[in-house]
This record gives C-alpha cells, structure tokens and sequence, in this order.
C-alpha cells in the first residue's frame, strides 16, 4: 500500500461507544472526525469489548496499514468481577465462545447471588497493568502512525467512575511517554450535560454525546498534526 493510500485511512478500536449503540441516530464519534477529516473509516467497534480484543483487532486489521488509529475502551476493563472469574473473548468469535460467554453469564448471576464479589475479592475485568500494556503493545506495532487514546465516558452509575477515572488517568501517562499517541478526554464536558449525552441506561452516547467526543478528538488532533 502506498503512502498516499495510508494518508487517507483512519481506523477505530473500542467498545459500544465506538460502535455505536442500535438505537442510535446519526454518525458515531469516530465517524465524524473521519468526515471531517476527509479519511475513510475502518469501525472495528465491538460492544462489551476490552483491551483483549484490542489485541485481536490489531493483529487482523494491523494499524501500520492506517495513518491515523482511534482507541477508546476502559468501560468494561474497568468493570468489577469475582476473582478468578473466566473470560471469553468476543473476538475472533464461534460458536463455541458465544455457547461459553452464555455459560460465563449464567455463572457470574450465579456468583452474584451467592456474593462471591465480597468472598474471594473483587477485581476488575481487565487489571489496570494488563490495560495498559494491551494498548502500549498496539501502540508501538505501528511507530509511524499517529494514535488518539480516547477516554472512557463518565457513567450514570457513580460507583463505577472512581476505576473509570484511574483507567483514564493511566491511559493519559501512556499517552505521554508514547511518542505517537495523544489523549482526548471529553469527560467534563459530558459530565455537565450527562442528560443530553448518555442514553437512559447509563453507558451508551446519545448523538449529542457522540458529537461531544468527536469535537474533543478534533481539538486533541489540531496540534499534532498527521503522519
């Protein structure tokens, strides 16, 4: 692929804020900043993903191959499990992971009424070290590509911010020592208008909530210019 080829192509990783939830009208985040960009978008968005399937998206779709690579998860890394808890990727999918995430499901209700949280310790989904090193390895598979890491969105939930603000936190150092990465962290002004941003359960961008994260991410890209 030339060079001129990869100047044009932008890609996204994340979870259902990237992909976009069902009822959602008008363009996701992503899709807007490649609007108006003038790229072409390659959306590997994937509700309930985590950096685990980050590294999936990588190796099939590799970020090299794209001049400018989006990367927005922390919403279920940072969500709380029993210790010891399986996990089942969501991609590459089969039949077979989707019978086991259904099993997985079953035992985490399980688990849940028997509060197996507060027996054997409560921990996140993906370990705040693991999250990291998941996106620094993606970071330095592409070195000439430029990144933007996307912060995760404040929840109506409460209880869950304090871990969405540590995995944010640690995902701006990131950004800081990584020569081809810059942070956009829209989270203030979403929280300020949490109504009009996030649908009624809690997690999912409504449209004004996309446009929000799209102009953060346009403000972020200004000054670091493009490959």
């Amino acid at each position: 692929m030339s060079f001129s080829e990869v100047s044009k192509l932008c890609l996204a990783f994340g979870d259902c804020n990237t992909e976009g939830f069902r009822t959602l009208e008008g363009p996701v985040w992503a899709a807007q900043v490649a609007d108006a960009l003038g790229f072409e978008l390659k959306n590997c968005g994937h509700t309930m993903s985590t950096t685990r399937e980050l590294v999936q998206y990588a190796a099939a779709f590799p970020p090299s191959d794209y001049a400018l690579v989006f990367v927005q998860y922390g919403l279920v890394d940072s969500w709380l499990t029993f210790r010891g808890a399986p996990y089942v990727l969501y991609y590459p999918d089969n039949p077979r992971r989707k019978l086991a995430r259904k099993l997985v499901k079953k035992l985490k209700k399980w688990a849940r009424s028997l509060q197996l949280q507060k027996k054997l310790g409560a921990v996140e989904q993906v370990p705040l070290e693991e999250y990291i090193e998941n996106v620094r390895k993606v970071l330095k598979s592409a070195p000439g590509s430029q990144f933007v890491l996307v912060a995760t969105a404040p929840n109506r939930d409460t209880s869950r911010n304090p871990r969405i603000l540590k995995y944010n936190s640690a995902l701006s150092k990131l950004a800081g020592e990584e020569h081809n990465a810059i942070y956009a962290d829209a989270w203030d002004e979403l929280w300020n208008d949490l109504d009009a941003c996030l649908m009624d359960d809690g997690t999912h961008f409504t449209s004004q909530g996309h446009r929000v994260v799209a102009d953060c991410v346009q403000r972020a890209l200004r000054p670091a210019g493009l490959p």
